[in-house]
């Protein structure tokens, strides 16, 4: 039984007898951490206020308290209670605060406290400013910023894989594709194995429409991943897209039924997707009760697309019946939406009327038009 596992035993065997155990300090930061890590909000509470009975001002026990509350995007208490504390110069509580800082968007107190990191040749300079980079280029406000920031930084640390990714990030959330396919290339030559590079490669590539060079991408970023499942999971559903944007769809279906498979990351997104497969494949069955039962559970009420391609397979399926009914609801839902989706869809306009429809003074813009998926979920 390893040291956490004795820990945790002695932790719940006390809080079920309701004795007062003592738990060092670092045992109290032990216990907050795996509690972190496995989302216990309760445990992690109790955790927590025994932590300020028994060492409420200690540094490690603060330390942990601050990286709590920063899990939990509480920043403006995770910025005043390391404010408050007395010592300075510590890594783990300057790391705080320009997390917080940033997502306070307080970004001149960010700098402020780099030049002063930098003024003092700090040991952990350079991981402050790979941390400051990383959060000002998740805050969609500070990206311009985030630019000269990180090519600054660059300047000072020119051979940072850190900063070399977030440069490439940063060029395509700014639209600059060719430049961060440029750069991500060299990031593959520095760290061929590096499945998060491949992964960014593959989006590009993507953003491009070079669906085969995104699949080649994704698919080595698999094959590189390494106990992260989640990120594992987040390269298949890329790589469904783009198999499906290459007309690859018996492929793009394997790829999402083995993401569906998968019980620890369900994502209800993937079902609309899965059913414009199959009606790309003319498979109106197959797509006719992945769509039923999605509207049977009222997941998908406010998208458009969900209710037209419903009718649309409802009608392709000989249910008339179900495509009127589904087609009154959604008139009432979208009175001019799906209409308008529905316009982009292979129907002829005596399918949906008829002496017995219950629906009069429908008005269709213009013709049908005869192409699919110009207006589906895959290209909103």
């Amino acid at each position: 039984m390893d040291n956490i596992s004795l820990l945790l035993e002695r932790f719940l065997s006390s809080q079920s007898s309701s004795q007062n155990s003592y738990f060092d300090v670092d045992e109290i930061v032990s216990l907050i951490n795996h509690f972190l890590s496995i989302d216990d909000a309760e445990n992690l509470r109790t955790a927590i206020e025994l932590g300020y009975e028994l060492h409420p001002d200690d540094m490690s026990f603060k330390i942990a308290l601050c990286k709590t509350l920063l899990s939990m995007e509480d920043f403006a208490s995770a910025i005043k209670l390391a404010e408050s504390t007395e010592i300075k110069g510590n890594k783990d509580i300057d790391l705080v605060r320009l997390e917080c800082y940033c997502e306070l968007e307080r970004l001149d107190d960010a700098l402020e406290l780099i030049n002063k990191l930098t003024e003092k040749d700090s040991y952990y300079l350079e991981e402050a400013v790979e941390q400051t980079a990383c959060v000002l280029n998740d805050i969609e406000k500070y990206q311009s910023r985030a630019l000269d920031f990180i090519q600054h930084a660059l300047t000072m640390y020119p051979d940072n894989f850190v900063l070399k990714s977030e440069l490439c990030f940063n060029y395509e959330l700014q639209g600059k594709t060719k430049e961060a396919i440029v750069l991500c290339r060299e990031l593959i030559d520095e760290d061929p194995y590096s499945s998060e590079v491949w992964y960014m490669q593959g989006r590009l590539y993507s953003l491009c429409a070079d669906f085969e060079k995104a699949i080649d991408s994704f698919d080595f970023a698999i094959t590189c991943i390494n106990d992260n499942d989640e990120l594992d999971y987040e390269v298949k559903l890329m790589k469904a897209y783009c198999l499906y944007k290459n007309q690859s769809y018996k492929k793009a279906i394997d790829t999402y039924e083995e993401l569906i498979s998968n019980e620890d990351f369900m994502n209800p997104q993937i079902e609309p997707f899965l059913a414009e497969c199959y009606i790309s494949m003319n498979e109106y069955e197959s797509a006719y009760h992945i769509l039923k039962r999605i509207m049977e559970q009222n997941e998908f009420g406010d998208e458009v697309s969900v209710h037209g391609n419903y009718i649309y397979c409802c009608l392709e399926t000989d249910r008339k019946k179900d495509a009127i009914e589904a087609l009154g609801d959604a008139l009432k839902r979208f009175p001019n939406s799906i209409l308008e989706y529905l316009s982009t869809l292979n129907i002829m306009k005596e399918k949906l009327y008829g002496s017995n429809s219950g629906i009069e003074q429908v008005v269709y813009p213009n013709d049908l038009a005869r192409k699919y998926l110009s207006n589906s979920i895959h290209n909103n």
